[in-house]
């Protein structure tokens, strides 16, 4: 009885898995119609969720909802739209690029160079006409402001835009307030440093069921849908909240100051804040940002219901993710401001 030597099933579907993924890419690359409609219907998920990432504008008026296949929702508007039908033009162009280096397949690597720096800064060039874009609400602010935001844009220090642009560090952190505070406003915080979530395991909590954020470089799309989700709903009630009310997270959960500090910060500086947030002690701290995480929760299961029930977000979840976000924005942009 003759006897064959094993084969090495794992290499073989592994070289047909890549000459099949070879071959996809190539007929992306020479416009195959099939082949386009069958990525389309293969990758449409993917396709809005990056289309929806790079539009990140809130929840536009005439925005309608789609429904991914795991049951997620997308709020796409004339703009995503538009973006999906762009990022469906250039996929021809990057499969012409896909060899297949180092076992990757086509579905790795389509969906990198998509969801990348270099695709959001072609978007950008394509959707503006320019790379050195600036959004409405900072452009009618004013030429220092203009200046500032295309220096914090570029990640330079404040030493550098002050010496730069020859300003005072205190006109600096007026000038910066003002932007942070006009693209909070517009639901743009992320043309500014984007905040770096580390970990965060709600299961530690108490009672708090698990939900984690994790670095993004790092997450697959279902991942990075999750991420963004949660991260779209913190911004958007902070963006509903005052300017005081906003100052005094900043300073509690961001700069990690003391009641007593930050009573004295706004005794010195914001005295019309003591009145408006009816601090009358150190201690009415306490109470007072008990309050701003209700107005937070009730803006959530307004305007994010489905979200809020999916990830199952109650008060002390909502309190801790609050806290993580501005401590890590205050990290990633290493400032703090008083």
């Amino acid at each position: 009885m003759l006897l064959l030597p094993p084969i090495p099933i794992l290499p073989i579907l592994s070289a047909i898995l890549s000459s099949n993924d070879k071959e996809f890419a190539r007929l992306l690359c020479d416009r195959d119609k099939g082949a386009l409609a069958e990525f389309q219907e293969l990758y449409c998920d993917e396709l809005y969720y990056i289309a929806s990432k790079f539009c990140n504008r809130g929840i536009p008026a005439d925005a309608w909802e789609y429904r991914t296949k795991k049951g997620y929702t997308i709020h796409v508007s004339d703009d995503v739209s538009d973006t999906y039908l762009w990022l469906v033009k250039i996929t021809r162009n990057k499969s012409c690029h896909y060899r297949g280096d180092k076992g990757a397949t086509f579905s790795t690597y389509i969906k990198s160079a998509l969801n990348s720096e270099y695709t959001f800064k072609d978007w950008l060039k394509w959707k503006t006409g320019v790379t050195g874009y600036i959004p409405k609400c900072v452009d009618v602010l004013g030429n220092l402001h203009k200046d500032v935001y295309k220096l914090l844009r570029q990640t330079k220090p404040e030493d550098e835009i002050c010496r730069k642009l020859g300003i005072e560090l205190s006109d600096y952190h007026e000038v910066y307030l003002d932007i942070e505070s006009a693209l909070i406003h517009s639901n743009q915080l992320d043309l500014l440093n984007k905040p770096k979530f580390i970990s965060i395991d709600l299961s530690d909590e108490e009672g708090s069921p698990g939900i984690e954020l994790s670095g993004s470089e790092h997450l697959d799309p279902q991942e990075q849908l999750d991420f963004d989700i949660i991260k779209d709903i913190l911004e958007h009630v902070i963006s509903r909240l005052a300017a005081e009310e906003r100052r005094l997270l900043q300073l509690y959960w961001g700069a990690k100051l003391s009641v007593d500090k930050i009573f004295s910060v706004f005794s010195e500086k914001f005295k019309k804040y003591l009145n408006e947030l009816e601090l009358r002690q150190s201690q009415d701290i306490y109470r007072r940002v008990d309050l701003i995480v209700d107005k937070c929760m009730k803006e959530a299961e307004q305007d994010f219901p489905d979200e809020v029930a999916d990830y199952n977000i109650d008060k002390n979840i909502m309190k801790t993710l609050l806290r993580r976000f501005l401590h890590d924005f205050e990290v990633a942009s290493e400032k703090t401001t008083l």
